[in-house]
């Protein structure tokens, strides 16, 4: 008791109560202020730091002494009787004495402010909050995944089979006008998932699971499916099929028409024929397929590109009329001819790739795969008039198939129609929410529409996805440049890996800095390394410079030479310094479109 009279005495009691409420009351103004001045998230912790540490000080402080209107006076000299009737031992207003309360709630009050002014100057640019991509909805009842089927063949280099057999199953589903099936992408990002098919389904947004197995063993293939209705874990069918390898093609087809009968989906005679369009009856012409397929998938380098290529050409070989084939051969040559070549090799290997995709169309005019080769074909040669028409057939035939929707939105965003474009782009991340490539393409689409705040989450969202992706970080940081934001721009095309698209960026980037020495040199190593091939990209460099004669010299050669890159020309935000020249509307109109 005596301890607790001293305390009060000394006034010590009085000090901590009154510092916990000025800290409560600081804390709550330091939030506010925080929230209003965008503060980063670390200045309350900061705050908070401080008031912690302050108070022992403050206890410290009123133990060993009192406030008098002389100044600090030690507590172990006697007080006068007036001071002994105020309870805490400190004067209330007693005449030549002060109270020390407005004192301390001022210091701490002017404290917690020099800390948010503080951390305001030297902390981090406050970022706003990026937009939050809204989760996937209630999934609709004609919902489906065709979940990687599990290769049981003992031997891991059949795995391209299996997987061939579910992505041709997914294709086949995609093509049925009822149903809504999750893409190849999010589908095999659960190839070795442990969670239940019930939160696959979830993450997927599907009510519906067909997942299988198949075992090969020579010409005998045994292939397992069942279908799951998601929403109550229940199988809703299975079957088991034990047939000749040159009979998987009617599996397919036997799988795919019991899948709609199951989920009620009435099957149109025009979708029925589609089911086996575009195929083969040969099983060596399907392997080699198959297999070019997986290589393309890789998007690896050139030696990749020329190997899927090499099977593509075996699967012709095996049958001439296999379209799917003829088909994947054309978009292999344009990849080829406008990743790896120079202008002047690129003639020869667009004719080849035209001439597949054309032959694609004819063995099977209503084989989405081959409408859209053929649109992509037609637009790398900038006959946009004849990409438009092929790519509404493939819509027409494939619109539940989101690599179809990414390049059909991706091509009208660019070529004019952007509402109908983004539209597509959107529709592909519902179907595919964990393909990288999809969430890039719409974060392109709404950044060629001028709706960057809502880009630069889209395009992040892809980064995280996949953090090698090409050109990642280079699209982040034109949207970031466009929103006026240079520095943080410039730190996304440093860290970029593909040479063209990093040295485009910088050289425009450092100029807007003040960086003329290195603006410059990227702009010349941009050349040396990529010469007529980066024409485009040259023009944009010199667009942003401020350099409009420069700029339209370079996109008027870049049509010369027939550069695939002027089909981002219509809404590119680069180029918008030259957009209104007569020279540059001509231009446009030399197109066609």
């Amino acid at each position: 008791m005596q301890l607790l009279g001293e305390f009060r005495r000394r006034g010590v009691l009085r000090v901590a109560a009154t510092y916990l409420v000025v800290a409560w009351l600081v804390l709550e103004v330091g939030g506010l202020l925080t929230n209003i001045l965008e503060l980063p998230s670390a200045t309350m912790k900061v705050l908070l730091g401080a008031l912690v540490l302050g108070f022992p000080l403050a206890l410290g402080g009123a133990w060993y002494f009192r406030m008098t209107a002389s100044g600090l006076s030690a507590h172990d000299i006697a007080l006068p009787d007036t001071a002994a009737a105020i309870p805490g031992g400190h004067d209330g207003g007693t005449a030549g004495r002060f109270d020390p309360l407005p004192i301390i709630v001022g210091v701490l009050t002017l404290g917690a402010l020099i800390v948010l002014v503080f951390t305001r100057l030297t902390g981090e640019p406050a970022k706003p909050p990026a937009p939050t991509i809204a989760a996937p909805a209630a999934a609709p009842p004609n919902s489906i995944a065709v979940l990687p089927f599990d290769n049981l063949s003992g031997d891991p280099g059949q795995a391209f089979f299996s997987d061939g057999m579910a992505e041709e199953l997914r294709g086949a589903l995609s093509g049925v006008g009822g149903l809504r099936v999750a893409a190849r992408t999010s589908s095999n990002a659960f190839r070795a998932s442990t969670e239940g098919v019930g939160a696959v389904a979830k993450k997927l947004g599907v009510a519906h699971v067909l997942d299988g197995s198949v075992r090969r063993s020579g010409n005998v293939v045994r292939v397992s499916a069942q279908l799951i209705d998601a929403r109550t874990g229940y199988e809703q069918w299975s079957q088991t099929y034990d047939r000749e390898v040159s009979d998987v093609f009617a599996i397919q087809t036997e799988i795919a028409r019991t899948v709609t009968d199951a989920l009620k989906i009435r099957l149109l005679p025009r979708e029925a024929q589609r089911l086996a369009e575009g195929a083969t009856g040969s099983i060596e012409a399907h392997d080699a397929y198959l297999r070019g397929r997986q290589l393309f998938d890789l998007s690896g380098d050139e030696a990749t590109y020329r190997a899927a290529l090499a099977q593509f050409d075996t699967a012709i070989a095996a049958d001439p009329r296999y379209a799917a084939a003829h088909a994947a051969r054309a978009r292999t040559l344009t990849t080829i001819a406008s990743q790896f070549l120079t202008l002047d090799a690129v003639p020869p290997v667009s004719a080849a790739a035209l001439a597949a995709a054309d032959r694609a169309v004819a063995l099977a005019p209503g084989l989405a795969e081959a409408q859209s080769a053929l649109a992509y074909v037609r637009q790398s040669r900038l006959d946009l008039r004849g990409a438009r028409e092929a790519y509404e057939r493939s819509i027409a035939a494939g619109g539940g198939d989101a690599d179809i929707l990414i390049r059909y939105g991706t091509f009208n965003v660019r070529a004019g129609d952007m509402a109908k474009g983004i539209a597509a782009l959107e529709k592909a991340v519902a179907l595919d929410r964990f393909n990288p490539r999809a969430w890039k393409f719409l974060g392109l689409g709404l950044y060629n529409a001028r709706r960057y705040a809502e880009a630069l989450p889209r395009q992040r969202e892809a980064l995280r996805l996949s953090p090698a992706l090409q050109s990642g970080h280079a699209v982040i940081g034109d949207t970031l440049l466009m929103m006026g934001d240079a520095k943080a721009a410039r730190a996304e095309y440093v860290v970029e890996p593909q040479g063209w698209a990093r040295l485009t960026g910088l050289a425009i980037v450092e100029r807007r800095l003040g960086n003329a020495a290195a603006a410059d040199a990227a702009f010349r190593q941009l050349v040396a390394e990529n010469g007529d091939s980066a024409i485009y990209q040259q023009a944009q460099v010199r667009a942003q410079w401020g350099d409009r004669a420069g700029a339209l010299a370079a996109l008027e050669r870049a049509r010369a030479v027939r550069d695939p890159g002027l089909y981002y020309a219509r809404h590119d935000p680069l180029l918008d310094p030259v957009r209104k020249s007569p020279r540059f509307a001509a231009l446009l109109a030399s197109l066609s479109a």
